[in-house]
């Protein structure tokens, strides 16, 4: 009996070290099959589409590649286009958001101007016939008159030939109405007035000397004529502005002129009346453009009842216009990679997608949004670079533009993973991969390059010596190529000091 319960006790602990050796080694298995699904990735902190299995140099800039968070980059992988960011990263990128609103749209647009005189409320007051000035009754610049008031006391021949004429009509026998009508005429041409024909009538006595009264009212601008002083027909005497409206002009940027049309508002501040505003409309806009500030004039007027406003005064002029409500978010939240507008939508918690938006105008520091995102959506309003920065990092995917020859959907590249097996001769790789680049040195030869014979090649426009017969993206500066002649790339070349064959 003791010998059987043995037996059974031998076999127990058999069976049991047996179980416990198979689970030892299914978990070991399963460690070695997770970290074997762990595999490390590394990435270029410069270039962020080089991605790679293996360490190395990156084959653009010859940095040293460093690794990549694989199990972040794994959060993504289920939901295309998301990233996820932790709450650390979030309190570190100062990462803000809003939910996107609808307000009013009024834009204001500013320019510097000054006060003028109005064209049409300045005259000048010349001399109707030639004569000199025996008395003057307005001597002084600045002085207001109004019309009808006496300036001066002239004697002219002409004024005394006209009485004359006036007389010997008047005491005709004939006593012609024509005859008479025109003598009249010429003295109300030379500035008589009808009170003073009618006296020549009464007394029929010829003045030496004749009263001359203003025909116009407003202030002296200029005073030229002096006692004594002879004067010729067309002299001018008198430079008189009617001050009680003033045009203001100011000058705004062409890209400005949607904001002002004929007849709107205009409000408008001057360095010689700080915290007073002035209000006017615009009169006219300017048919020219300045070619040199590229500006065009504005034309405003603006009542100056109380003669507050001086001509030639500097002051600040603003334009006001609603375009009406619309949605608006800060300018901070879009991201302008120049082909695409990118703008950062929340998706969950700590989850962000990019949205592509069209853009209308800038109202201060708000963009309107004319498409892509819904009123009541919540947006990254602030730390957008970052989360950009972020999804570069683990995608390899610049945000709204994708490189010529990468594949960018995989998570490694195996022309890459070629590349990096030579990490121990950098210079080898930097030779090769200089032969196998589009940057030119030396004497470049521009037919070679022109492959299909078309007269065309394209050059980057920062770095003049990246040159190819296809289209794509600069591998200095990541710009995209520009076509051009054969004869245009050649000017380029030797304008920037490159040697051409």
């Amino acid at each position: 009996m003791r010998k059987i319960i043995l037996i059974m006790a031998a076999v127990f602990f058999s069976s049991l070290f047996i179980t416990s050796c198979s689970k030892n080694d299914k978990e070991s298995a399963d460690h070695q099959h997770s970290r074997a699904e762990k595999k490390e990735l590394w990435t270029c902190t410069m270039h962020p589409q080089v991605i790679s299995d293996k360490p190395g140099v990156c084959p653009i800039c010859q940095m040293e590649l460093v690794r990549k968070d694989v199990e972040e980059s794994s959060d993504t992988s289920d939901m295309k286009n998301m990233l996820k960011l932790t709450d650390n990263k979030l309190v570190l990128g100062n990462v803000g958001t809003i939910h996107v609103h609808k307000e009013e749209l009024r834009k204001q647009v500013s320019g510097y101007s000054y006060m003028d005189f109005a064209d049409q409320n300045r005259k000048v007051i010349s001399a109707k016939f030639n004569g000199r000035v025996e008395k003057l009754f307005v001597a002084k610049t600045g002085d207001y008159i109004k019309k009808g008031q006496a300036l001066f006391e002239v004697y002219s021949p002409d004024l005394v030939q006209a009485q004359n004429e006036y007389l010997i009509a008047l005491n005709s026998d004939r006593n012609s109405s024509s005859l008479l009508g025109s003598a009249k005429k010429k003295m109300q041409l030379f500035g008589m007035t009808d009170a003073q024909i009618k006296e020549l009538e009464n007394t029929k006595e010829i003045k030496m000397t004749v009263t001359y009264y203003s025909p116009i009212s407003g202030i002296v601008i200029e005073k030229k004529v002096q006692e004594g002083m002879y004067f010729n027909e067309g002299t001018t005497l008198y430079d008189v502005a009617d001050l009680s409206l003033l045009w203001n002009i100011t000058e705004i940027f062409e890209r400005d002129l949607n904001m002002v049309s004929v007849g709107s508002k205009v409000k408008i501040t001057l360095q010689a009346f700080p915290g007073d505003v002035f209000e006017g409309r615009v009169s006219y806009i300017y048919p020219v453009v300045n070619s040199q500030t590229r500006t065009i004039k504005i034309r405003s007027e603006i009542a100056n009842g109380r003669g507050k406003l001086k001509p030639q005064m500097f002051g600040e002029t603003v334009f006001e216009k609603s375009f009406g409500r619309g949605l608006v978010v800060p300018s901070d939240a879009i991201l302008f990679t120049g082909k695409r507008n990118i703008v950062w939508v929340k998706a969950g918690e700590g989850m962000f997608e990019p949205r592509e938006v069209t853009v209308g105008i800038k109202v201060d520091d708000k963009y309107q949004i004319l498409s892509g995102l819904n009123e009541g959506e919540e947006i990254a309003s602030t730390g957008g670079y970052l989360i950009d920065s972020e999804s570069q990092l683990k995608t390899g995917m610049v945000t709204g533009q994708e490189h010529e020859g990468m594949d960018m959907g995989n998570e490694t590249n195996p022309e890459m993973n070629n590349q990096m097996e030579n990490k121990k001769n950098p210079e080898e790789i930097k030779e090769k991969t200089k032969k196998e680049s589009i940057v030119r040195e030396g004497i470049i030869d521009l037919m070679s390059i022109d492959k299909n014979k078309d007269g065309k090649v394209f050059q980057d426009p920062m770095d003049w010596n990246v040159i190819s017969d296809k289209a794509g993206i600069c591998p200095l500066c990541d710009m995209e190529l520009v076509e051009v002649t054969l004869e245009k790339a050649k000017q380029n070349l030797i304008k920037h000091g490159y040697k051409v064959k």
